[in-house]
């Protein structure tokens, strides 16, 4: 029988998660219910909507003490119980830190192997994050040709594809804020941006956005919340739209008010905020994203950057990367070779 380890939750965090705040715990690999898949997980994605699970208020019910964190993965079927996969399918969607995982096959989706790219790429570009750059900026944000875009979080995995994106929709500016001069840099030469603003060196967060855009913005793509928001908030354009995927910046503190929310109203402003489980429901409509993304891809519109590291031991560590900066693109673990 074929053992199987899982880092599980241990106790709930109180602000930034600890190291402390998880343990392996080890059972045997258990067959695939009905319905279910087991799978080989080759790589685990570090995502900031996990810290939502671990608390109440989240994306979802808490996690259980004493649970698997939950997260997405890509990994191989082992075996399956379910129509419409076969052993040795390469498959990514919901799983958990653990080497080995039963999932429903209703979560799992066919990882495209697209020619000439690393397997990474579908939990990356061809996964859930150029997904949510996509549905953030189009179906939500309905970016139209010569308008003026801001993107928070412009050199993490998601602010990376919506900048890019931007420019492929036809946006007349595209202004990004990241933290320190590399991320900035990078968001400007390989990310679309026309400017980026380091936030971190900036007293007056909204003046440099005001700065950036005298005219105002018409599109905000916000992944940070905190005074990126609240300085988007004050410099918006009549009828502006706000794609609201993430607020990192509060997820370990209390919960964030807006300071400048009176500018919704003056200008006749959306702020929506969106989840990107609502695509993967919906197969049609995410297979023509993942199409369109994919051509993008196949005619050089496209860069992003995957941050792997290696070893099922370095998962929490890695996880605690996404709150310190210390990552570049998209953090994946890998647990396992193909």
């Amino acid at each position: 029988m074929t053992r199987n380890r899982h880092w599980v939750l241990l106790r709930r965090p109180e602000g930034l998660p600890q190291l402390a705040d998880f343990e392996i715990r080890e059972d045997d690999v258990s067959e695939p219910a009905e319905g279910e898949v087991l799978l080989r997980v080759l790589y685990a994605a570090m995502d900031p909507a996990i810290r939502g699970f671990m608390n109440a208020g989240g994306y979802a019910a808490p996690l259980p003490l004493g649970a698997p964190v939950k997260g997405m993965v890509l990994g191989r079927v082992l075996r399956t119980k379910a129509r419409g996969f076969a052993t040795g399918d390469l498959v990514w969607g919901f799983g958990s830190w653990s080497e080995y995982v039963s999932v429903p096959a209703a979560q799992l989706h066919r990882a495209p192997i697209e020619a000439g790219l690393d397997l990474s790429a579908s939990l990356h570009v061809l996964g859930t994050i150029g997904l949510t750059a996509h549905y953030g900026l189009f179906g939500i944000a309905a970016v139209k040709p010569g308008e003026r875009v801001l993107v928070s979080g412009a050199a993490g995995a998601v602010g990376s594809l919506a900048g890019q994106m931007a420019r492929i929709a036809g946006a007349s500016r595209i202004i990004g804020i990241a933290g320190g001069p590399e991320k900035c840099a990078r968001a400007v030469a390989e990310y679309g941006c026309d400017s980026c603003i380091d936030y971190k060196a900036e007293a007056d967060l909204s003046a440099a956005i005001g700065a950036a855009l005298p005219e105002g913005i018409d599109v905000c793509f916000e992944n940070v919340g905190g005074a990126a928001l609240d300085g988007a908030l004050a410099h918006l354009r009549k009828d502006a739209r706000i794609a609201l995927c993430g607020m990192i910046s509060g997820y370990n503190a209390e919960a964030q008010s807006l300071k400048n929310a009176w500018g919704l109203v003056v200008n006749t402003a959306r702020l929506h905020g969106f989840r990107v489980t609502d695509i993967l429901a919906d197969r049609v409509r995410m297979s023509a994203m993942l199409a369109e993304i994919a051509g993008w891809i196949a005619a050089g519109k496209l860069r992003w950057h995957v941050d792997v590291r290696y070893g099922f031991e370095a998962i929490p560590e890695t996880f605690l990367c996404l709150f310190s900066g210390a990552h570049t693109g998209r953090l994946l673990v890998r647990l396992a070779g193909d």
